[in-house]
């Protein structure tokens, strides 16, 4: 695992080899977390947790210019690709199917305590007016939510305390609850 510690840490200058031995050594978790997510999919996306995962390798393994900080800002940057694939391909079938509702559901282990969050182009719209009001909120969402990362994990990631990501998980699903009704 150090090895994998230290390409993680300095990515970009890395060959696309090595960045995929990485990704080979973090497969089964990241499948996993496709799995867990995939499992309540009823007509979003027809991709298998192998297919997403593959898709999020190609994706990942061209990134050029980011370093990370090891295995937990590596799993929160495989979390946002994978919102990124879901939304691709939810964005093609949606086409396809004309105003059907794109119905999902997340990895985390949460509760919106609202309308349940089950389309994922409208979770997108509202992750993106999210960003806007703070990049980090979107980032803890996308770890627990698609990356099916604990509190004590997107704290590690966030380099932050996990009173302050309790904290913030807080203001996220009450945000959430706000725009959902």
């Amino acid at each position: 695992m150090t090895d994998v510690t230290q390409i993680l840490q300095s990515w970009s200058q890395q060959s696309r080899d090595d960045r995929g031995r990485v990704v080979a050594a973090l497969y089964d978790e990241l499948r996993r977390n496709a799995a867990n997510h995939l499992r309540g999919e009823r007509g979003v996306v027809d991709l298998q947790p192998t297919s997403l995962v593959n898709e999020a390798y190609f994706r990942l393994v061209n990134i050029d210019r980011i370093d990370l900080n090891g295995r937990s800002h590596f799993l929160g940057l495989a979390g946002r690709i994978m919102r990124e694939v879901l939304v691709d391909e939810a964005r093609k079938l949606r086409a396809s199917k004309r105003d059907q509702a794109l119905q999902t559901h997340f990895t985390g282990d949460f509760d919106s305590g609202a309308t349940p969050l089950t389309d994922i182009l409208q979770v997108d719209e509202l992750l993106n007016e999210l960003e806007a009001i703070d990049p980090q909120y979107v980032q803890l969402f996308e770890a627990r939510a698609f990356a099916g990362m604990t509190i004590e994990e997107a704290a590690q990631m966030l380099d932050l305390s996990v009173s302050t990501v309790k904290r913030k998980w807080k203001v996220v699903m009450a945000w959430l609850r706000e725009k959902t009704g």
